[in-house]
This record gives C-alpha cells, sequence and structure tokens, in this order.
C-alpha cells in the first residue's frame, strides 16, 4: 500500500510557499491516490494538473502500481479549512451547528475564532405583522459541524 506520509511530503514540497493548500488526501484499496486541493485565490485545471505531474515524477510506478487524482474540492464540498472561508466573504452559507441548528447567511468576515453571517430575522410586530430585518452574527468555529457555500444559478 502506498505510503501516506510520503504522499503528504511530496505534496508539502509542492506547496510549499504557495497560496495553494491541501484539503484531503485519501488512499483507497488498490492504491487510488485522491488528493483535493484549493488555493486562497481559488485553483484551476492547470494547478490540478502540475501537482499531478509533480507527484508522478517523485513516485515510481514499477515499485508500486498507483492510480493518482488531483482535483479541486468542488463548489458544493463542505469547508473543511479556516483557511477557505476567507476567500468566500460575500458569498451564502448555510451552516450546521453542533447542536444540529441550521443556519443561514452571508459571509461577512472571518475572525481568528470564527465567522461572522449576515443572518435574516423575522419579527413580529405590535400590529401583528411580520418585518424582516438583518443582524450580523459570530458563529465560532467549535461550534460549526459543517459549512457548505449555497450556490446560486440566477
Amino acid at each position: 500500500m502506498i505510503d501516506s506520509f510520503k504522499i503528504l511530503e511530496i505534496i508539502d514540497l509542492y506547496l510549499e510557499g504557495s497560496d495553494k493548500f491541501l484539503v484531503d488526501l485519501k488512499i483507497k484499496p488498490g492504491n487510488k491516490i485522491l488528493v483535493f486541493i484549493d488555493g486562497d485565490h481559488g485553483i484551476n485545471i492547470e494547478d490540478c494538473a502540475t501537482l499531478s505531474r509533480f507527484i508522478e515524477s517523485k513516485l515510481n510506478r514499477d515499485e508500486e502500481d498507483y492510480s493518482l487524482e488531483v482535483s479541486s474540492t468542488g463548489a458544493d464540498a463542505p469547508i473543511r479549512l479556516k483557511r477557505q472561508y476567507k476567500r468566500h466573504i460575500g458569498r451564502k452559507f448555510k451552516i450546521i451547528l453542533t447542536d444540529k441548528h441550521q443556519v443561514r447567511g452571508e459571509l461577512q468576515r472571518v475572525e481568528p475564532e470564527g465567522i461572522v453571517l449576515n443572518i435574516q430575522e423575522t419579527i413580529i410586530t405590535e400590529k401583528g405583522k411580520k418585518k424582516i430585518h438583518f443582524i450580523e452574527k459570530f458563529f465560532p468555529f467549535e461550534n460549526i459541524e459543517e459549512a457548505r457555500i449555497e450556490l446560486s444559478f440566477k
């Protein structure tokens, strides 16, 4: 079986000093290597292809055969690292909290300990009418179980 630590070292060597970073590495049965990367300013197909060629140049198929896929995390994938939030400021998010509550809102900013969303609240006025307003609310990273960007195809 391919050594995951060796793959991590190769990826770290390639990504060191760049705005790209590893989000996840999976090694499945049959030596299927899956590498998921992201970047502070996004990534493109060329970034994935270049990393794939670099990894292949450091491995020897004669010693151990493998298959390799390098890709982005995908637009609908959950945010896994704190570093991923920053480039999505201004986008709508759906977060699931550790207490299983769901919250939707627009990402306003990223702070060292969490994120701030602009969320919609509905208030019933004294006359029984609904009034909608927006508030900024802080969510600590430790209370976020899952965060996903809400894709809009308008």
